[in-house]
């Protein structure tokens, strides 16, 4: 399988782990659960939007050293989701003022760096996605 669509197809399960644990996360913390699930996807609408296509040249652009490290791949996965969107989040802020569309400060910023961290490491426990992470890192 090519190496993009391992990747695609690997972050597209990351992804949508994300907003589903976002929304449990948001979940336990008020009674306004469809104010929770309206936030949540859009929230995450607007990080597709705007931190898409930096997030892939990232990826690309450190892969080789990226799958050099000799580490838990969940583990390596959730550090690097996670430390690129943080990145992003506060470059874009510097970049474009305090009116960012993603605050690197408010609640749901918090929350998806939970849910960011933990995806990788709950959809390592389907098989088929175990193996496409340890493909993906291969080389």
């Amino acid at each position: 399988m090519n190496k993009f669509i391992t990747f695609s197809l690997l972050y597209v399960s990351i992804f949508t782990t994300e907003i589903i644990s976002s929304f449990f996360i948001l979940f336990f913390d008020s009674s306004n659960y469809q104010g929770n699930f309206d936030g949540v996807v859009l929230w995450n609408f607007w990080r597709i939007l705007f931190y898409g296509l930096p997030f892939l040249v990232l990826y690309f652009l450190f892969y080789n050293y990226f799958r050099k490290i000799k580490a838990y791949r969940p583990l390596l996965f959730s550090l690097f989701n996670l430390t690129a969107y943080v990145l992003l989040s506060y470059l874009s802020e510097v970049i474009i003022g305090k009116n960012v569309p993603l605050p690197p400060r408010d609640l749901m910023f918090w929350v998806t760096c939970i849910a960011i961290f933990i995806s990788p490491l709950l959809v390592r426990q389907i098989p088929y996605h175990k193996r496409l992470m340890e493909k993906l890192l291969q080389g």
